[in-house]
């Protein structure tokens, strides 16, 4: 069984923290921040190499989850039988992340054709993650994808926007690390 590294324990806690802040929509009296859920599984994929990352980073989700329905009376409108659906979709975050790792790496000529397979992934998981819902979920009486295709319409884009904007995030975290890192070594050569 993969182990924990110290990279994957500091790039896991940030993820952890920043998943926290988001979805819990702890700050929402302050600033509304858009959930960091889909760009997180992604880049986990992207950098933790243990296989743990992704069920513990689901159920850090589903904790959250489940504290701000319970404990802070958030609303249990989307907590239906197709929650589980969040898994899979997850998943594909998860699997593209490690896809976009091991094919292109991380360098800048790469971020092209990985910011292509973000989207990609991004709307699988849309697929899944909404598909799941409208399907599953109970809440619509009879569902039709004549209906759940302007959903798609309808909410794909803000998801699209706030994963390109937290893997953003996380690739200028990259960039100034790397530029930092270097700046380091160079000054311990001289």
């Amino acid at each position: 069984m993969a182990r924990f590294k110290s990279f994957d324990i500091a790039v896991f806690t940030a993820l952890a923290l920043v998943m926290l802040i988001t979805r819990s929509h702890s700050l929402s009296q302050i600033i509304h921040l858009p959930d960091t859920s889909l760009a997180s599984f992604f880049v986990a994929g992207f950098y933790i190499r243990s296989r743990l990352a992704m069920p513990a980073l689901f159920a850090l989700g589903l904790g959250i989850d489940l504290v701000v329905i319970n404990v802070m009376g958030g609303s249990d409108f989307c907590f239906t039988p197709a929650y589980w659906m969040l898994a899979p979709a997850y998943g594909v975050m998860w699997i593209a992340g490690r896809f976009a790792s091991r094919r292109f790496g991380a360098s800048l000529g790469a971020l092209p054709v990985i910011g292509a397979v973000l989207c990609g992934a991004t709307f699988a998981s849309e697929l899944l993650s909404s598909g799941g819902f409208y399907w599953l979920g109970g809440r619509f009486a009879e569902p039709t994808l004549a209906e759940f295709l302007p959903r798609i319409g309808r909410y794909f884009p803000g998801t699209l926007i706030s994963t390109l904007i937290w893997a953003g995030v996380a690739a200028a975290c990259h960039a100034v690390t790397v530029l930092m890192t270097s700046g380091q070594n160079a000054t311990h050569r001289k």
